[in-house]
């Protein structure tokens, strides 16, 4: 598992999590399983902080004032 947080003054705002699902494709990708239930597929060649980005790119912010 993986998790990954933005925090201001120590308060987290915003939070992603995956597991992984020990699964590869034809391109030596790993599937992982996001909290959101969306897949994400991570080289693990490419190190864990690429992983923790694409994590944080399958958050969608909520407009200003909702």
């Amino acid at each position: 598992m993986i998790s990954v947080s933005i925090a201001i003054n120590g308060v987290t705002i915003m939070a992603r999590s995956a597991v992984n699902q020990a699964k590869q494709n034809e391109h030596g990708e790993t599937e992982y399983l996001v909290d959101d239930g969306s897949t994400v597929w991570h080289d693990p060649e490419n190190g864990p902080v690429l992983l923790a980005i694409q994590l944080l790119e399958t958050i969608k912010e909520q407009p200003k004032g909702t």
